[in-house]
């Protein structure tokens, strides 16, 4: 049994490939927590473990916490991906190909497996991120903003008097905390948006918008055109650990 583990900026998500396919495991918050506690408790149970394989955005120290638990629980080496230049039938535009966050890339190419067609991906973690794929699997670029949930928080950091606790969704917001939530959320549709309209006009095409992200389901009532598809990174890196390219 392989396991799969997707280690972003505030929580782990990770699953089993083995005959049965890609099975969900879990997922927990690990921010500001001592990551081996967290994996010891979430992993207590796991046995047969034959390769592991990390889709990771953090920094090198918590990835050294997590290669060397999976040494000494598993006796194995965690191989942790990177983005690179083509794999999985996906074509990276960054002229760094690294640069690009493994996430995105593993989500894009579980995404052009999924329907090979031109689409806009929007991932909402702790980040927004909004990606553009042809449907011959060329990565045109993307954006990078705050997610509606880090521009609350940031918005709450940096100012003394407007709540940011609570609130929700409406049309009109006639409280500071609803007009918080909402202006967060509005901000963030916004985006996406505008870059799925700019792919369209460019490419003279209808395209596809994907939701992904734990973050995905305050947006998809704003958004009725889009399909929230859970777990594109797992995905992605299932296909990679299948068959791990050169």
């Amino acid at each position: 049994m392989k396991l799969l583990v997707d280690i972003g900026n505030s929580r782990v998500k990770w699953a089993s490939l083995g005959r049965e396919g890609l099975v969900p495991g879990g997922a927990f918050a690990h921010a500001g927590q001592a990551l081996p506690e967290l994996l010891a408790r979430e992993w207590r149970t796991l046995a047969g473990v034959t390769a592991v394989w990390v889709a990771s955005v953090v920094g090198a120290a918590v990835e050294a916490e997590l290669g060397q638990f999976v040494r000494e629980r598993f006796g194995r080496v965690a191989h942790f991906v990177r983005s690179p230049a083509a794999a999985l039938g996906v074509r990276n535009a960054y002229a760094q190909p690294q640069q690009l966050g493994v996430d995105r890339f593993l989500a894009l190419a579980a995404a052009h497996a999924r329907s090979p067609a031109l689409q806009v991906l929007a991932s909402v973690g702790t980040a927004l991120t909004i990606d553009a794929l042809t449907a011959d699997g060329m990565h045109l670029g993307g954006l990078i903003l705050p997610s509606p949930m880090l521009m609350r928080r940031t918005l709450g950091n940096a100012t003394a008097r407007v709540e940011t606790q609570g609130g929700s969704y409406q049309a009109w917001p006639a409280s500071t905390a609803d007009g918080v939530y909402s202006g967060a959320l509005v901000a963030a549709v916004a985006a996406i948006g505008h870059f799925h309209g700019a792919l369209e006009r460019r490419c003279e095409a209808a395209a596809a918008l994907l939701l992904a992200g734990g973050g995905s389901d305050e947006l998809l009532p704003l958004l009725p055109a889009a399909q929230r598809v859970p777990d594109l990174v797992l995905q992605g890196l299932a296909l990679w650990a299948r068959t791990p390219p050169a």
